[in-house]
């Protein structure tokens, strides 16, 4: 009889050779680069959604902000106490300072009062000369505007703003103080560089209650490039208006602040700049380093591509390879209210 076999409990265990033990690590790797790099990637595509999330929302503050303090340029309270018009000022020999007012490629320097269109502490094409660092941050070609209305006091309480006029920094302004065309309110508009080296669009104003202006303070943050131009009825490049001229309170041609400006003769300039009817303006901003998928070289042009001019510094922006994500946005403002003497 033959005796019983039984089956082994488990096959004998051999090990991997060599080459089988490469090979299993070198898949293995291949996945942790595989999964490493997606997740890379992602990061990536998150903080550029992020970074475009906070640029589109910056674009839509500035955008309201400089849409709501322009259209207010020229207003007149005709329901004030004692209303006092253009028409009838005696400041300046009947010839007040105009509700917009601007220039270009310029650095803000505090000016010593409220006459600016005499002013030789803002000069047009003072910039790139101010800026201590040599990047996009100063030497932008940005411009500084200037606009000016109307406050409203409040009808229970007459020494305080009732709210609907408001600064460049969103505050109330009140009605004329002493029944004087200086006393309209004044924001001004220009990019300042911070500390931290990032440029801002930045605010100043007087404040009639201490006599002063306050000192620039950065409202948005990012903003690379600030551009203006002006849609003007009746106005050629630096000549003095012509009294004859039909004017039918469109604008004609788009200028730069400083062709507005007629070179010894103030009162001239000032009789240019109440011709503007709308206001054109040109924003980049930019994100974080790093924001981008790519670090690429740009050129940008603030006010679009038909307005780009040799003439018009600024309005091409070369941007570096830096790795921000940037946006441009531009807009216009037609002015509501007429800035003529009438």
């Amino acid at each position: 009889m033959m005796p019983r076999r039984f089956p082994h409990a488990g096959r004998n265990q051999h090990g991997l050779t060599l080459i089988e033990l490469l090979v299993a690590l070198g898949l293995g790797l291949l996945v942790v680069v595989i999964a490493a790099t997606a997740l890379l990637l992602g990061q990536q595509g998150y903080r550029s959604v992020d970074a475009t999330t906070q640029l589109r929302d910056r674009e839509r503050f500035a955008t309201d902000l400089l849409a709501r303090v322009i259209i207010q340029s020229g207003y007149q309270d005709l329901g004030a106490a004692n209303v006092s018009l253009r028409s009838t000022a005696t400041l300046l020999g009947n010839d007040p300072e105009p509700d917009i007012y601007g220039w270009n490629n310029a650095v803000y320097k505090q000016p010593d009062n409220l006459i600016l269109s005499e002013s030789t502490k803002i000069v047009t094409g003072n910039r790139p000369g101010s800026c201590t660092v040599n990047d996009t941050s100063c030497k932008n070609g940005s411009d500084v505007l200037v606009v000016r209305y109307q406050g409203v006091n409040s009808p229970t309480n007459a020494a305080k703003p009732d709210n609907t006029m408001i600064n460049c920094m969103g505050q109330g302004e009140a009605g004329l103080t002493n029944g004087d065309l200086n006393d309209r309110a004044v924001s001004m508009f220009h990019v300042t560089r911070g500390t931290h080296g990032e440029p801002a669009l930045s605010c100043s104003y007087y404040n009639f209650a201490t006599g002063l202006w306050i000192a620039p303070a950065p409202i948005i943050e990012g903003v690379e490039s600030f551009q203006v131009l002006f849609g003007t009825d009746g106005v050629s490049p630096s000549l003095a208006p012509s009294a004859t001229a039909v004017q039918d309170t469109v604008a004609d041609r788009w200028l730069r602040a400083d062709q507005l400006t007629v070179a010894g003769n103030a009162a001239a300039t000032r009789e240019n700049w109440r011709r503007v009817r709308a206001v054109r303006v040109g924003l980049v901003m930019r994100g974080p380093v790093g924001s981008a998928q790519q670090a690429t070289t740009a050129t940008l042009t603030p006010l679009g591509g038909l307005y780009a001019s040799t003439n018009d510094t600024g309005s091409t922006l070369s941007a570096a390879a830096d790795g921000r994500l940037r946006l441009q946005s531009t807009f216009t403002v037609h002015l509501r209210n007429d800035l003529t003497l009438r």
